[in-house]
């Protein structure tokens, strides 16, 4: 009896430490490529805010517009226009953030400035990076006996079946 109780301490703690090891090593992984691919991707966001910014996009919208014939593609540009002057703004600012965050010293710091941004952002952007989270813990955890796609779904169904219905 004390030996299966030692076994099964000795097993939690194994999993514990694996468990850490694989938030620690994505976590690591993660700021590593933030610092390297997020201020690239300010700058293209930047540069596509300001083109819609500009009358620029109004004239080659109305050159595409005029040059394809019926009321479909405007339809589709005026769609496109829309989201892209909706969230441009939102994905570019919460960039910013993820830029200043990855350059905090200390894994503690950051990890707290991490959990304040989360709790400003839009239900849709946390409900986006909780889901994204989940499903790259759960496909590093398998040990490569999940894939990607497979952890999306893993994280989909637990999040419709046992989060959500505490929730309403």
């Amino acid at each position: 009896m004390i030996d299966s109780t030692f076994d099964k301490k000795e097993d939690m703690k194994k999993l514990l430490k694996k468990i850490w090891d694989t938030v620690k090593a994505m976590y690591e992984n993660l700021i590593g490529r933030t610092q390297k691919y997020v201020p690239i991707a300010v700058k293209i966001v930047e540069g596509i805010k300001k083109v819609m910014d500009s009358p620029v996009d109004d004239v080659i919208l109305a050159v595409v517009e005029t040059a394809i014939p019926g009321d479909a593609d405007d339809k589709m540009i005026e769609k496109v226009k829309s989201v892209v002057e909706t969230w441009l703004p939102k994905i570019l600012l919460e960039l910013k953030i993820v830029d200043t965050i990855a350059n905090i010293p200390g894994t503690n710091d950051q990890l707290q400035a991490i959990l304040s941004e989360i709790k400003k952002l839009s239900p849709e952007s946390q409900a986006m990076i909780y889901h994204g989270f989940a499903s790259l813990f759960i496909e590093k955890m398998s040990d490569g006996e999940l894939s990607w796609s497979d952890s999306i779904a893993l994280a989909e169904y637990a999040y419709q079946n046992y989060i959500k219905p505490k929730t309403k």
